[in-house]
């Protein structure tokens, strides 16, 4: 079953959908299938995959959103993936987000709506997707982790680390793995130890930053819990 058979019509001017390993494949699929909008050979079709979607990034992306389209009439489609994008891209993006050209549409695809701006998040129709086979691995992933012996918490994030180092999974899997422990956290023990919670939530907000050193991050989290 294709997660956005929902889509019924393109009504709205941007979407923003929680990411997964298939996403784009599906949606293009969809926007084809249903609409008849072509990602094949069709210049007025964008999509683009960033780590970090910075201002360079989005300045390009209105540029091209400033042109005409290649056949007039046709619907232009923007398909943005990014683990992370800089509070810079965002403020940038805001008015093409608000208010684009006639018949383009904007995609944006993330782990987390939680790095985005209110102003930019406002214009977003956000996608809710149910927790899919690996969010819940990731939840038990991080439900294990808290029972590990410090050493083994040590072993387990500097494996993450490695993993990402060499491109083997995402920077958004360390991303994952956070909201997971913050979740439980606060479903087991709600601010009872404050400390912990805090640990989980400063990491994720330095592993926003351009170029953030995942190590020592998640080596943070931890020795902190």
């Amino acid at each position: 079953m294709n997660p956005f058979q929902f889509l019924k019509s393109l009504d709205h001017h941007a979407y923003f959908i929680y990411s997964s390993k298939d996403d784009v494949e599906k949606l293009k699929e969809y926007l084809k299938d249903k609409f008849g909008i072509s990602y094949i050979q069709n210049p007025d079709f964008y999509y683009e995959k960033f780590e970090t979607l910075g201002i360079d990034e989005s300045r390009k992306i209105k540029e091209n959103h400033l042109s005409k389209s290649f056949k007039e009439g046709d619907k232009r489609m923007f398909i943005i993936k990014t683990s992370n994008i800089t509070h810079e891209a965002q403020n940038a993006l805001l008015k093409i987000f608000e208010e684009p050209h006639e018949d383009s549409h904007f995609f944006l695809i993330m782990p987390s709506s939680e790095v985005l701006l209110p102003t930019l998040l406002s214009r977003l129709l956000i996608i809710q997707k149910s927790k899919d086979t690996d969010d819940l691995q990731v939840l038990k992933n991080a439900e294990d982790f808290l029972k590990f012996s410090k050493k083994e918490k040590i072993d387990f994030v500097d494996d993450l680390a490695k993993r990402i180092s060499d491109e083997k999974v995402n920077k958004s899997d360390a991303q994952e793995f956070l909201t997971s422990l913050e979740i439980i956290l606060y479903k087991k023990e709600g601010l009872k130890n404050p400390q912990r919670i805090t640990a989980v939530l400063k990491a994720k907000d330095y592993l926003n930053d351009r170029s953030p050193s995942i190590k020592q991050l998640l080596e943070y989290v931890a020795l902190n819990l």
